[in-house]
């Protein structure tokens, strides 16, 4: 690992047999039926995903749109996020809710621990606003790393850590301007390895994360797949996208066949970079991944969170010295 490398991650105190953890350049949503043209279900329950079509070009305020952009062609020069969202600390692991208003994301200060920040903005060409830490989230843990929420924005999983352990949890809640609660640590998916960076389909039905078993082995993807009672099962191995590199960081097209993962396997730019791959149906394997080569640098890239109409990729980067939130769209 590059010295360079080591100045970013954000590591606890490492201990082999326990789970370790992560940060910006070790590197990023649940439940979900689709939601209705407000962004919520039809019974209110929390983490219904947000309904989002691919196939009907329909916005996420439920107005029909066709897509603003060519989804054949390459994206364009990433930018970082404008405003007070990136600063002088590590800002990674950028989540958003379905119309982009409002995004989610990880700021950390020094090496150690990250706290969980929420920022609004009035539209899409505006800058997100003073972003503010979801406190109740961090009480009782060391530090709260690479949230992931919901497109409807009522459930949350996020990377907890106790001392050199680390392991998701959840929270959800009732509106999109209410507090983030219910807090607990999701067993589910949890074990004596290292669980981070958990990643959702857009529907909500396959909850995705990173799996280290020691600190000396690679990260790789696990898929826990929800049943038809909302609960989710055992993670398994990806087996399809793994490599003998790690991986780590995920989004999702609309319809969930194409994927957006960081790795940092042969074949890029250095450190890790986004690579893509897709699959016929949501039960099928993924094909042969490649580089999402305009995108990529030899610095660390990490994807977050892919619009609903496949136009804008918002992703972490430290090419310009520290963590920031870049978006990158593809052009008309």
């Amino acid at each position: 690992m590059r010295a360079a490398r080591r100045l970013l991650l954000l590591v606890l105190p490492a201990v082999a047999a326990c789970n370790a953890i992560v940060g910006f350049d070790d590197f990023q949503r649940v439940p979900g039926i689709r939601a209705d043209a407000s962004g919520d279900d039809d019974d209110d329950e929390p983490g219904d995903g947000g309904r989002v079509d691919a196939n009907d070009g329909s916005r996420p305020d439920g107005a029909p749109s066709p897509s603003s952009c060519d989804p054949t062609k390459p994206f364009g020069s990433p930018v970082a996020l404008p405003g007070p969202v990136n600063s002088a600390a590590f800002e990674v692991a950028p989540t958003l809710m379905n119309d982009e208003l409002t995004i989610l994301f990880q700021r950390t200060v020094g090496v150690e621990g990250g706290s969980a920040l929420i920022a609004t903005r009035t539209s899409i060409d505006a800058p997100f606003g003073e972003p503010t830490e979801l406190v109740a989230l961090a009480q009782g843990l060391d530090g709260v790393q690479q949230p992931a929420m919901t497109v409807d924005g009522l459930l949350l999983f996020f990377v907890g850590l106790v001392g050199p352990n680390s392991g998701i949890y959840t929270a959800s809640r009732a509106s999109p301007k209410a507090d983030f609660a219910n807090r607990r640590a999701f067993t589910e998916v949890n074990s004596s390895a290292s669980e981070s960076f958990p990643g959702l389909t857009v529907d909500g039905s396959e909850l995705w994360l990173s799996i280290q078993n020691n600190v000396s082995s690679p990260r790789h993807l696990f898929r826990s797949v929800r049943d038809n009672i909302g609960g989710y099962g055992q993670a398994v191995a990806v087996s399809e996208l793994t490599s003998s590199k790690s991986e780590a960081g995920v989004a999702f097209s609309a319809d969930g066949l194409t994927i957006y993962f960081g790795s940092e396997r042969d074949g890029g730019k250095g450190d890790s970079d986004i690579w893509t791959a897709r699959r016929s149906t949501v039960t099928a394997a993924f094909g042969t991944a490649s580089p999402v080569a305009e995108l990529n640098t030899a610095s660390g890239e990490y994807p977050g969170w892919l619009s609903a109409d496949g136009c804008r990729l918002y992703f972490a980067s430290d090419r310009q010295g520290g963590g920031d939130i870049f978006v990158a769209t593809r052009p008309p």
